[in-house]
């Protein structure tokens, strides 16, 4: 019986490994399965051009780098009925700049938040971006 559990626990983190492999953030920064999706950040940053999307706790954000301002901008969105409490964002540049988190707002259902963070000082190569909804950090 150990033996077959052993090797079924294989079998599963062998299947996530693969998985995972060929969902890096680099080539696909999002993942849908259904309507539930979810940014994958276990290999590295987004190219400078690509757009990020997330989803946490039914929060869906997505933000992309506008060039000729210099800024990140998109929004965040409630795709539940129910209203998410403490939602903000963050982002972390390839240089090492981050911002955020955003101010935490409670967003009502079926409602959209427009994110925009301050003109970007310095150059950078790549980024990443996640929503977070609760918590009681500031």
């Amino acid at each position: 019986m150990n033996r077959i559990l052993r090797v079924l626990v294989l079998i599963v983190i062998g299947s996530f490994v693969v998985l995972m492999s060929g969902c890096s953030s680099m080539n696909r920064p999002y993942i849908d399965f259904d309507g539930i999706g979810f940014s994958v950040q276990f290999g590295g940053l987004n190219k400078r051009s690509d757009p990020v999307r997330h989803v946490q706790g039914g929060a869906r954000m997505i933000l992309a780098y506008d060039p000729q301002n210099r800024s990140i901008k998109g929004h965040v969105e409630n795709t539940t009925d129910q209203t998410l409490k403490r939602v903000r964002v963050k982002v972390r540049l390839s240089n090492g700049v981050k911002f955020g988190p955003t101010r935490a707002v409670d967003l009502p259902p079926r409602t959209t938040q427009e994110i925009k963070f301050a003109e970007i000082d310095g150059d950078f190569a790549g980024w990443t971006a996640h929503v977070e909804v609760g918590g009681s950090e500031d």
